[in-house]
């Protein structure tokens, strides 16, 4: 009614999703050979450590792509140094867990805290 044409602008949506999911599918390919729907669990895990991390609010209104960036270096240098230690998978995901856990408790402080 506005003058909008939904079909036009659904479409694109949908292209532009499928092009990221096919370059997400690319990358999973190179990181691990061969990709399945059981493959790469913990990349769900690891992506909202680094957004919490980096200081994006889980309730929206804050955030910077650059605090994602370092965020996402920080998770990563943390699984490198854990798997270099030779920590087993398990208490890895136990340990990324523990870190989103205080993550998203430190921005539950600081947002009852600025109000």
């Amino acid at each position: 009614m506005s003058g909008i044409r939904t079909d036009r602008t659904l479409i694109s949506v949908y292209a532009v999703a499928g092009a990221i999911c096919a370059l997400g599918g690319w990358i999973a390919i190179g990181r691990l050979g061969s990709v399945s729907p059981q493959s790469f669990y913990e990349g769900n895990l690891d992506a909202i450590t680094a957004v919490v991390i980096g200081g994006c609010s889980l309730f929206g209104g804050r955030g910077s792509i650059l605090g994602t960036l370092i965020g996402a270096l920080t998770v990563g240098v943390f699984r490198s140094g854990l798997k270099l230690a030779g920590v087993e998978v398990l208490w890895q995901e136990f340990t990324v867990g523990l870190l989103i856990i205080v993550a998203v408790a430190l921005d539950q402080w600081i947002r009852k805290v600025s109000t």
